[in-house]
């Protein structure tokens, strides 16, 4: 039998964190224990906590002395848990009631070992209202995972995450000196191991998306990536890329995407240039917007527009190049076709936050390249919610 112990880290919580403890007491199977670790709270967290408290012995409540940061926080709750494994859940969040049971029934049928399982996930709003339609994941597991893992994260939130207590007692934990993203560090540096990630393709938990969130801005994700991948360098991302049994057109387009990251402009540009990609490619489309955003960076504007009209040749659902074009058209004063190209983005990406922004300037007539934003990746087949930058 696996004991499962659940670690809330909470700040501040209140007004949701009842919500969020229930929905692991409505379990099908049931835990061994909730940890809650306030990480000195200002509000009635503790008062909402310890209520709870008089009907379940289940929920444990730990408060730190002092604010440390959810990294440290999550960590305490390792500490202080005797469960085999270690169910995340943010103090906001909520999940399915037939998580730790779809969970336990995934790690009976697997043969090999396993380091943590996360779900599909659905985002909420402050009532936990569904606004999203499915986000789905996949496994992850060795250097492919890696890799997976830091050109585009399928693990959007560490909040429904089950993982094996001893290996995050092998990881050490969070890296605390990390204050975004922190769960994406643990993840790469679980599959830089050679660990699998196991995926359970059903919406179970619940990211509630509002103002307070830890990490609402886009550009704040962004950057704490970047700084994830400096701990690897982009020689060690290279060289992981390269050993993926891919064509070397997928390994070298995916390289690209790092090298822009790190703004490696004219090694951009080569590279593209000596990898040919047909148009019957599945590549072809990732291949022409790679182009278009090195000719962004050089000013070249018509040459990327070119771009996005081959890629809208074959998508007219792109939305990162609907955008993008909207922009050009408006730089080059077709105000017309911008605000077409505007409103389809934004019809087929709702809260689609440089759409947004770009058709507000449209419509008031601007034109100033420096005003607009152009979207520097393609869009996941659903948005997360950010707030506004």
């Amino acid at each position: 039998m696996k004991n499962i112990s659940v670690v809330v880290p909470a700040y501040n919580a209140e007004k949701y964190i009842s919500k969020s403890i229930e929905s692991v007491l409505n379990q099908t199977y049931s835990v061994q224990e909730i940890i809650v670790i306030d990480d000195c709270s200002v509000d009635q967290t503790c008062k909402v906590v310890r209520k709870l408290m008089e009907k379940h012995n289940l929920i444990k409540l730990f408060e730190n002395e002092e604010n440390q940061g959810v990294s440290s926080t999550r960590n305490r709750g390792i500490n202080e848990s005797t469960g085999d494994w270690i169910l995340f859940l943010d103090a906001d969040d909520e999940c399915s009631q037939e998580l730790v049971e779809t969970y336990l029934s995934k790690i009976n049928e697997v043969t090999e070992d396993i380091s943590a399982i996360y779900p599909a996930y659905y985002q909420i709003d402050e009532n936990s209202h569904v606004i999203s339609p499915v986000l789905s994941g996949k496994r992850l597991s060795g250097v492919k995972g890696f890799c997976d893992i830091l050109i585009r994260n399928p693990i959007i939130s560490p909040s429904g995450v089950l993982v094996k207590k001893s290996r995050l007692v092998e990881m050490t934990g969070f890296n605390s000196s990390i204050k975004y993203d922190e769960d994406v560090d643990l993840w790469v540096r679980l599959l830089d191991k050679d660990c699998s990630i196991e995926y359970i393709d059903r919406p179970l938990s619940f990211i509630r998306r509002h103002a307070n969130n830890t990490t609402s801005s886009m550009s704040t994700s962004h950057n704490a990536e970047k700084l994830i991948m400096d701990q690897y360098g982009l020689e060690y991302i290279k060289e992981k890329l390269y050993k993926r049994d891919y064509t070397i057109e997928k390994n070298s387009l995916d390289f690209v995407l790092f090298l822009i990251r790190y703004k490696q402009w004219e090694q951009c540009e080569e590279l593209l240039e000596n990898t040919p990609v047909l148009e019957d490619s599945s590549y072809y489309i990732t291949y022409c917007f790679l182009k278009s955003i090195v000719y962004i960076e050089n000013k070249r504007f018509n040459d990327a527009l070119g771009e996005y009209e081959k890629i809208l040749l074959v998508n007219v659902e792109h939305g990162a190049a609907l955008n993008n074009s909207a922009v050009i058209y408006a730089m080059n004063g077709n105000k017309e076709k911008a605000i077409i190209h505007m409103e389809q983005a934004m019809l087929l990406f709702p809260g689609y936050l440089d759409a947004r922004q770009n058709m507000m300037l449209i419509q008031n007539g601007k034109t100033d390249e420096s005003q607009f934003r152009f979207t520097l990746r393609e869009l996941r087949p659903v948005l997360l919610s950010y707030s506004t930058d």
